[in-house]
């Protein structure tokens, strides 16, 4: 089972309706893996969220699985900004807890923002690049 920590770019598609990110999602667990989030991706979703969203939202926070934001996520984080600060560019502190929470959880992270995750030592995906199931639909019976 590999756990996918989903960035606050695929809540929002899938809180928005998106069927291909609903696609993708379903997919993912058909397959027997875990969907997650981070205290990040709660926090982002919270500050943007209207009141006649709060049901659906919080539906789909209570399903996935929390990755808390360790001690080790937090250093990893720290050393993202570092190391990319050296060269010259600047990583959001919340981009940075999300990519340091992935690899401290070995999690596969998933974003429609793909460029601003350019760490080397996680892997990154888009919701379409995710493993599919075969055949038939998740959405389909």
């Amino acid at each position: 089972m590999t756990r996918f920590l989903l960035d606050t770019t695929v809540l929002i598609d899938h809180l928005r309706g998106d069927e291909d990110a609903a696609v993708s999602l379903l997919s993912i667990l058909h397959l027997g893996h875990s969907l997650c989030v981070s205290c990040v991706g709660i926090a982002e979703i919270e500050r943007g969220l209207h009141p006649r969203e709060r049901r659906a939202a919080e539906a789909l926070l209570d399903r996935l699985e929390f990755l808390p934001t360790t001690r080790e996520a937090a250093r990893r984080a720290g050393c993202y900004q570092a190391d990319f600060a050296r060269k010259g560019r600047t990583l959001p502190v919340a981009d940075a807890l999300v990519a340091g929470t992935a690899r401290a959880r070995g999690a596969v992270l998933v974003t429609d923002s793909i460029a601003d995750f350019p760490m080397r030592d996680i892997r990154v995906v888009r919701p379409a690049e995710a493993p599919r199931a075969q055949g038939r639909s998740p959405l389909t019976r």
